[in-house]
């Protein structure tokens, strides 16, 4: 439970910080607010304490209440713009949606708000309000000429599709998304669409076509872009998946040291677990997946996507009951958080271990033994403080 949940504005003041949005009279604006009691003012205090970066903003929500005629609709989108942005980095996914949605609520015509709110119930499998969102912000940016707020909208929304396993639609959004981006905007946008498309093709065994689009992302990327990390892992599970176990564990080890979000963390080390039981090395494994484990029970926010990660880790180590147990417990966490693609892999991976039958390794060569050199080299040359460096499209540090 994080300091802002009860702190007395997330459900009380929803509709009215959302009244000024629809410019309701001011009497009857005011009527939506309770006058705030002796613990109301004690978990504010409390709040401030312990986000001391989010009092301007919770400054700005104290002033609804006393001076109504001041508070301006951008003045709380952008109030709640910075809640959103620190529940998401401190890992407060309800957090960061309420205000993500409450952001919106209050300037129901910026794209940018909508678009902030699809990709924030997007990430929290909200999929239904996420394509909502995702689009009134491309609807929006069109009718408004806004291209930036399209290229955001149609890559958020093409990971909508992505993540639900919709190919043509992943392929539509992202596409269009890309192809402004590399006409109007600048190539690390199309760079991250070229990324998201190859993540959708590997697991849909789009092997070549994922492989193609992982290149041309590497050559768009900036050197110090923050999903530089991240693209080689999708590139490691691209590596597993077509049984290049080696190149995989040698590949994930090097994104390993440059990820500091544990819930990715965790993922990673699942993952790297997995490349470690197919080359048929039963104690790395075991280490690898030690530490996801260990590291799961406090991080869960990937949970399903790293079960299904050590579901498939035990299938290739032969381990065939615990492989099964693991994928159907993965099914059922699936299932229950509303997460179709996840299901459907882990449908593949109880498939396979019914076979039971385990592929041989294979090696790499010729563009693709130079394109993972590169890869490689990018990643332990790039570091957090790099990272935190990048000046994202715009002057604006935001994913898609």
């Amino acid at each position: 439970m994080n300091c802002l949940t009860h702190w007395g504005w997330c459900s009380g003041r929803i509709s009215a910080i959302s009244a000024i949005g629809r410019n309701l009279p001011l009497k009857c604006a005011l009527s939506l607010f309770n006058p705030p009691t002796v613990e109301v003012h004690a978990k504010r205090r409390d709040a401030r304490a312990c986000a001391v970066e989010l009092i301007p903003a919770l400054d700005t929500f104290a002033s609804l209440k006393a001076n109504p005629l001041t508070a301006t609709p951008r003045d709380i989108g952008r109030a709640c713009e910075r809640v959103v942005n620190w529940a998401l980095e401190h890992e407060h996914t309800r957090t960061a949606i309420e205000w993500a949605e409450i952001a919106a609520l209050v300037e129901p015509t910026n794209p940018k708000s909508a678009n902030v709110a699809g990709r924030v119930t997007r990430n929290a499998n909200e999929y239904d309000r996420a394509e909502i969102w995702f689009k009134r912000g491309i609807g929006y940016a069109r009718e408004q000429g806004n291209v930036v707020e399209q290229i955001w909208g149609h890559l958020g929304y093409g990971r909508v599709c992505q993540e639900l396993g919709w190919v043509k639609g992943a392929r539509k959004h992202l596409g269009r998304g890309s192809q402004l981006a590399w006409k109007k905007g600048p190539p690390s946008l199309a760079a991250s669409a070229q990324h998201d498309l190859a993540a959708m093709l590997m697991v849909r065994g789009h092997l070549a076509e994922a492989e193609d689009r992982a290149r041309r992302a590497l050559q768009w990327y900036p050197k110090n872009h923050p999903r530089l990390p991240y693209f080689a892992v999708d590139v490691g599970l691209m590596l597993v998946l077509g049984s290049r176990y080696g190149a995989a564990a040698r590949l994930l080890r090097v994104a390993l040291r440059s990820i500091e979000q544990p819930s990715v963390r965790t993922m990673v080390l699942a993952l790297t677990a997995r490349a470690f039981a197919g080359m048929g090395e039963p104690e790395e494994f075991a280490v690898m997946r030690r530490r996801s484990l260990k590291m799961l029970e406090k991080h869960r926010q990937m949970e399903t996507v790293t079960r299904w990660h050590l579901a498939d880790a035990q299938r290739l180590a032969g381990n065939w009951s615990a492989a099964e147990a693991e994928a159907d417990q993965t099914l059922a966490l699936a299932l229950e958080q509303n997460d179709p693609e996840t299901a459907r892999m882990t449908r593949t991976v109880i498939r396979l271990i019914a076979e039971r039958r385990t592929p041989r390794p294979k090696g790499v060569g010729g563009e693709l033994r130079e394109f993972l050199r590169l890869l490689s080299a990018r990643v332990e040359e790039w570091s957090p403080r790099r990272g935190r460096n990048y000046r994202g499209p715009w002057g604006e540090n935001r994913a898609a």
